[in-house]
């Protein structure tokens, strides 16, 4: 602890260039720093009351997405679960998000019969020749045992396989927990379907991934698990624009590079995944304080501009669960507008929907992309100031 904030950073920096992330993390000054304030942060979360055989929640037709050349749209289920593991042990998961405060189940542990009679229940109320698009998520990683007991996943996988009207469906996971072994049964249950394995690497720095988002991966990892996936299945990646302690423009810069780099490595999809607030995050803490602002719409369509599409690049429209109650935005003006042509662009891919897009907001934002940013140990200064705040509550 003697050691000066920018000593600090550097060394940090410095562990984070091998391969054993997840380790060094542990050792650093900044991730106890981290940890601890989210585990105060999640302490915080109200404990629900809820059936461990009930979903936490469903979505029928509310987005959209472009498949095989056609707009089709989506049935989204989100399981009632015990929560993301990284999330629930010392690291206290990323510091944006704000699942566990609605979807988790506390106190009960749910059982695999529990998973199937959630899964049945709702499966069957879902008409797929009007929803043929499934994403299935868990606040977590699908193929975590852990998470998801064997047999329940066999068995909703082997459910989905038997619908016939089910063209594509998309799961979620962290990259330690993919394996040839399940990667290849999920390939084995699901035959008929077009699979695609939602992976996390948000960033492609090491650096940024681990002290400004706190993700607790490599990028070899990431690699490692892009590799298996892409064999057997369909990679898709999630890219997060904006992470905390980032710039406008750093953040800008990164988002781009992480979208070539998740393409050069066998992605089918890359969704971009722009910042917004969830309570009960870390983030929130920083916003609250002004000491962090979403990103601009405009920074959303300067990464697509720059960005090299190789295949599916979409943007994320900040509907998530629960929902965020502050998301990007330029100005009043012109909000409406540009997400109309951010919706539009999902719609088509194709980028000169955007042509002519202007507001007189946009000058300002310009002028934020033009500011000098300070040195990053003075960005990490307020950390220690709002564990210390918190630790006071």
């Amino acid at each position: 602890m003697s050691k000066e904030p920018t000593a600090r950073v550097e060394e940090f920096a410095g562990k984070l260039q091998n391969t054993k992330l997840e380790g060094d993390l542990k050792k650093s000054y900044y991730y106890h720093l981290i940890s601890e304030a989210q585990k105060i942060i999640h302490a915080q979360i109200p404990k629900i009351e809820s059936s461990t055989d009930k979903v936490a929640a469903a979505e029928l037709g509310l987005r959209e997405e472009y498949f095989d050349g056609v707009n089709y749209y989506r049935a989204i289920i989100y399981l009632m679960s015990n929560g993301c593991e990284w999330a629930r042990k010392g690291a206290h998961g990323c510091m944006m998000c704000g699942h566990l405060a609605r979807q988790t189940m506390i106190d009960k542990t749910i059982l695999s019969d529990d998973y199937l009679k959630q899964f049945n229940d709702e499966f069957e109320k879902i008409d797929f020749k009007k929803y043929p698009i499934l994403n299935l998520y868990n606040n977590g990683s699908f193929i975590n045992d852990n998470e998801i007991p064997p047999e329940a996943r066999r068995g909703i996988l082997r459910k989905i396989n038997s619908n016939p009207y089910i063209k594509m469906l998309v799961l979620e996971t962290r990259p330690e927990f993919v394996t040839e072994e399940k990667i290849v049964e999920i390939k084995r249950l699901t035959p008929n379907k077009h699979v695609e394995l939602g992976v996390g690497l948000e960033i492609k720095n090491d650096y940024y991934r681990g002290i400004c988002i706190n993700k607790g991966f490599s990028l070899e990892r990431f690699n490692a698990a892009a590799n298996i996936i892409t064999k057997y299945l369909h990679l898709r990646t999630y890219v997060f624009l904006k992470p905390l302690f980032l710039t406008e423009k750093e953040a800008i810069d990164q988002a781009v590079e992480t979208i070539d780099h998740a393409f050069a490595v066998g992605s089918t999809t890359v969704s971009l995944e722009a910042a917004t607030i969830q309570d009960f995050t870390l983030m929130s803490y920083f916003y609250e304080r002004g000491l962090y602002s979403p990103p601009w719409l405009w920074s959303i369509l300067e990464v697509i501009k720059r960005a090299r599409k190789q295949e599916k690049l979409i943007i994320g429209l900040f509907k998530f669960f629960p929902s965020p109650r502050v998301v990007p935005n330029n100005c009043n003006r012109c909000n409406k507008k540009v997400m109309a042509k951010i919706i539009e662009y999902n719609r088509t891919l194709d980028p000169k929907v955007f042509n002519g897009l202007t507001c007189a907001c946009k000058e300002q934002w310009r002028g934020r992309l033009k500011e000098k940013p300070l040195a990053f140990s003075k960005r990490l200064e307020p950390l220690a100031a709002i564990l210390e705040e918190l630790r006071s509550l």
